[in-house]
């Protein structure tokens, strides 16, 4: 990705302002900025393929572009304390959020169910913690392609398997990049 479709995210991260950089990523996903498809990896069908396409020298954000095979979804997961912004550039993403409503002294987490989107090319949304619990996985029959802005290099982050009793078990894991 060159700097010059760097420039309006910079611009409106230093804003300070993620409402306003999902505005500048829907409307740079509009104009087609996203689509080359040397941003993004080939359907891996083992997991969802990460690809690390930009890191700002100042750690202030990372740009991330995500490669979905069908059927691929993530885990209910947060973002490690980060926020993010993503953008469907192609296929068809099903979102669930999540409110935590509930923390035992053992560790675990008690959700709700908040929501439920399924979001076409084009289509912005937000994540802020603690508002940041949910999964995202192609929900059609074709690859799916994502572009994520996180605030910072978000290499871990709490992933939650469900227990038999309603709450769930928080596991920190190491994220990577694929290339």
């Amino acid at each position: 990705m060159s700097l010059a479709l760097v420039e309006p995210i910079l611009r409106a991260v230093k804003d300070d302002r993620v409402t306003g950089l999902a505005n500048t990523i829907a409307r740079l996903g509009e104009s087609g900025t996203f689509e080359d498809p040397g941003l993004y990896l080939s359907a891996c069908p083992e997991h969802y393929a990460r690809r690390l396409i930009w890191r700002d020298p100042e750690n202030r954000f990372v740009v991330v572009g995500m490669t979905w095979a069908p059927g691929q979804t993530t885990p209910l997961h947060d973002h490690g304390g980060v926020w993010g912004v993503e953008i469907v550039v192609g296929g068809t993403m099903r979102e669930t959020s999540f409110r935590l409503v509930d923390r035992d002294p053992d560790g675990r987490y008690r959700f709700i169910r908040a929501g439920e989107r399924m979001a076409t090319k084009g289509m912005a949304g937000v994540l802020c913690p603690p508002h940041d619990y949910h999964t995202f996985g192609n929900a059609g029959t074709t690859p799916a392609y994502t572009l994520h802005v996180y605030g910072g290099t978000m290499s871990r982050c709490n992933v939650f398997s469900a227990e038999s009793d309603g709450w769930w078990r928080a596991e920190n894991v190491q994220l990577g990049y694929d290339a």
